[in-house]
């Protein structure tokens, strides 16, 4: 028999390596489907997590004790790795027993020859496996990325965003317009005694919760009480400042996260247009804002590739948002698996990508409408070098403006940076830039 945790850790992990899954909704749906009990949960949320945090320093660990560069298939790598991270960050769990339920996974699938293989590796790491163990505080990022993040924001900040909490990241949630969010929150305690519930402190849209599984069986959310949206992205929303009454185009719209705050923005007498270069993403947007008890009808679609022209769409718009597509390297504390995939070269192809798409949206905001761009990754090639190198004639940084944000402001180049060295920010805080300028003509 193999410890459920194990198991379930294992199933993940394979998800994430083979399939490019995110862990958070592929262990959400595993632990659904298995039903373990809370210490196994527990057991398997842990390493998945500290598997994906530290996954350079496990694989250099694996090959100080191979004679060849290890060249397995993604189920055995998932079964060597969280039997590292296990050896060698939680004391308390058998060293035996990890290597035992390694073996038996790898042989179950692969057979005995495989199973040798994941033996004698693992029990050569067990001998490194220091006497004060402990998971681990902080992300293990490549040298590259070390690099261009000291760069981009400096060593105090890299060392704030790379400090992680034990155990899963909380999610965020933001509380509709006209729902009381303390309400709300005493509704979740309730339903779920043993959770983490707390008001945001820099949205005031935002509760944040721990320790409540899907939030889909959270009450209010069937009643569309509340979306699942990181602080920081509602952060965006409301810097955004758009108003009741005014024309919105939401370039990048994704599946309409941030879709659905605008609408609610601009209310009853304005209109929102949301786009995005997938077609299905944009068909999912009216189911949730339905949801949401919001009316689809207050909603247009286009589906353009912002990279190539703006198609159709005819301009004047009172507000353009570009939540650009970007790296999500703002995101690695609460998507460690960012870094498994994540190389040298990503940023700067981004950030080409970033400019043609600010560039044609600009196109579409009236004379004296407002332009904000943002991107959840903190390094220069996206962002700050991308509005350096693009031409935007007749726009001006809208400077010094205030906004719904407590103390945050845009600073003299028009620039707003959301990250977990803000004050009043969570604890798994991305980390965004934002730019915002004004058509002057």
């Amino acid at each position: 028999m193999v410890a459920p945790a194990r198991k379930i850790a294992t199933h993940v992990l394979y998800r994430v390596l083979h399939d490019g899954a995110w862990a958070s909704p592929s262990l959400d749906a595993e632990l659904r489907r298995v039903g373990p009990s809370r210490a196994d949960a527990s057991l398997a949320t842990q390493i998945v997590y500290g598997t994906l945090r530290v996954a350079p320093e496990l694989d250099a660990a694996m090959a100080r004790h191979a004679r060849r560069p290890i060249k397995v298939d993604d189920w055995v790598r998932a079964i060597l790795l969280a039997g590292a991270f296990q050896l060698l960050h939680l004391q308390r769990v058998p060293a035996h027993a990890v290597v035992h339920d390694a073996v038996q996974l790898a042989t179950e699938k692969r057979g005995k020859r495989v199973g040798g293989f994941v033996n004698a590796i693992l029990r050569k790491v067990a001998l490194e496996r220091p006497e004060d163990a402990a998971p681990p505080r902080s992300l293990a990022v490549p040298t590259w990325l070390h690099h261009a993040l000291v760069a981009s924001i400096g060593s105090e900040n890299v060392e704030r965003l790379l400090r992680v909490d034990l155990g899963a990241p909380s999610i965020d949630l933001r509380v509709r317009t006209g729902v009381d969010r303390e309400a709300l929150a005493q509704a979740i305690l309730d339903s779920q005694p043993q959770a983490s519930v707390a008001l945001t402190e820099l949205s005031p849209l935002g509760l944040r919760v721990a320790g409540v599984g899907d939030p889909r069986e959270l009450p209010g959310y069937v009643q569309g009480s509340f979306a699942v949206q990181e602080e920081g992205a509602q952060l965006i929303g409301l810097a955004f400042g758009a108003r009741p009454g005014e024309r919105v185009l939401d370039v990048c719209a994704g599946r309409g996260g941030k879709t659905a705050q605008l609408i609610e923005a601009v209310g009853d007498s304005g209109r929102v247009t949301a786009s995005d270069l997938h077609e299905h993403r944009i068909e999912q947007i009216a189911g949730e804002l339905r949801r949401l008890r919001i009316d689809p009808r207050r909603l247009d679609t286009a589906c353009i590739d912002w990279t190539r022209g703006h198609g159709t769409l005819e301009g004047a718009f009172d507000r353009v948002l570009v939540d650009a597509p970007c790296t999500g390297l703002g995101t690695l504390r609460r998507r460690p698996e960012i870094l498994l995939r994540a190389s040298a070269e990503d940023a700067a192809q981004m950030g080409e990508t970033q400019s043609r798409i600010l560039h044609h949206a600009a196109g579409m905001v009236r004379p004296g409408g407002s332009l904000l761009y943002a991107v959840c990754s903190p390094l220069l090639e996206e962002g700050a070098r991308v509005v350096q190198e693009t031409r935007l004639p007749g726009f001006e940084p809208q400077d010094e403006l205030s906004s719904p944000l407590k103390s945050l402001c845009f600073g003299s180049s028009g620039r707003l940076s959301l990250g977990p060295w803000v004050s009043g920010a969570g604890p798994w805080a991305d980390a965004y830039q934002l730019y915002m300028w004004v058509n002057v003509g």
